[in-house]
């Protein structure tokens, strides 16, 4: 298999090319990432030999066009994604959502009528359903209407109807996976895990929107890539998905189970602020499509948490002997 990834010096793109190069399937992977302000640029899986990076923005059609080679799948991660900025800011998310990416997707129709590709992964989010509360259903699945909340969540859908069209007039190959929240080693220090982590280390209160209730689900990164992988490596499906973990927790259930798995625990560890802008209060998705149709488990919460703590702080922030003993006793509820 020859994957061209884009945006994958990003959190979950950088996964993503770790999984496949662990795969003696893999022939090549060539990455192309603008560097933005998310970007890993230390970023080096360890299979170097059969992976390549390319510094450059995605909707570059002229560069992108000079692409004299063939891949299978085309995996598609490019995009900024950070609420608070599409709020402060949407016309950045205008630009490189929306338009760098129609862009893209030109490109990627030209390479499939020449033959260069065979079909194409779009990654997206539960976020372009909107809110639960706002919604007759109380679970979103693949069927469900788009109803973002955010620029970044309208970004996204407009990727989506992009797509959608390409499929309808060109007949163009391509999957939608519509994540949930993900989280792991290398994410990028603004988003709420790491920073709950490095406020905890610091011995700093947790900033935490509104009252803290707002619910998410929430997947270990290196669960979701499987899955990602799973559809792409599938040339024949072009179904689109609702990819979650079935794992939900409020914002303030977050800060209380990491703040367990550090040695500095205090109280009170909670700094409330004002709410986002039409922050949304829950997401929560069906994904028995996807399971009916591929076979992949969810490492269990607690202890892709703990390896996440473990990643960022190391031995700052092991478990002292006593809570070791305790996991120990009760590791069957967690496997």
């Amino acid at each position: 298999m020859k994957y061209l990834v884009t945006g994958g010096l990003g959190f979950i793109g950088s996964h993503f090319i770790e999984c496949v190069l662990k795969d003696s399937d893999t022939d090549f992977v060539l990455n192309v990432d603008s560097g933005s302000y998310a970007a890993d640029k230390n970023f080096r899986p360890s299979n170097g030999s059969k992976y390549e990076l390319l510094l450059c923005d995605i909707g570059n059609t002229n560069q992108m066009k000079r692409l004299n080679l063939d891949f299978d799948v085309v995996v598609n991660f490019a995009s900024h994604s950070h609420v608070d900025k599409s709020i402060s800011n949407p016309q950045e998310f205008v630009e490189n959502n929306i338009k760098s990416f129609f862009n893209f997707l030109e490109v990627c129709k030209f390479w499939k009528r020449r033959g260069q590709i065979k079909k194409f992964v779009h990654i997206s989010t539960d976020e372009v359903f909107g809110d639960v509360v706002d919604s007759e259903e109380l679970v979103f699945c693949e069927s469900s209407p788009l109803k973002p909340s955010s620029a970044y969540s309208a970004s996204k859908a407009a990727q989506e109807m992009f797509i959608h069209s390409a499929r309808k007039m060109f007949n163009f190959p391509a999957n939608i996976l519509r994540l949930c929240n993900n989280f792991g080693p290398r994410q990028f220090e603004e988003k709420f895990i790491p920073t709950i982590i490095r406020k905890l280390c610091e011995g700093e209160m947790v900033p935490v929107y509104g009252d803290g209730s707002q619910s998410r689900e929430w997947m270990y990164v290196k669960d979701a890539v499987r899955k990602i992988k799973l559809v792409g490596d599938n040339l024949n499906d072009t179904e689109d998905y609702c990819i979650g973990s079935g794992t939900s927790k409020t914002n303030l259930e977050l800060v209380h189970q990491i703040n367990c798995l550090t040695e500095k625990q205090f109280d009170p560890i909670i700094s409330f602020v004002a709410d986002r802008i039409g922050h949304d209060r829950d997401y929560k998705m069906d994904s028995s499509k996807f399971n009916l149709n591929y076979r992949s488990d969810n490492t269990p919460f607690k202890r892709a948490i703990k390896e996440t703590v473990d990643h960022y702080y190391g031995k700052t922030l092991l478990y002292t002997a006593s809570h070791e003993q305790t996991d120990l006793r009760r590791s069957h509820e967690y496997s």
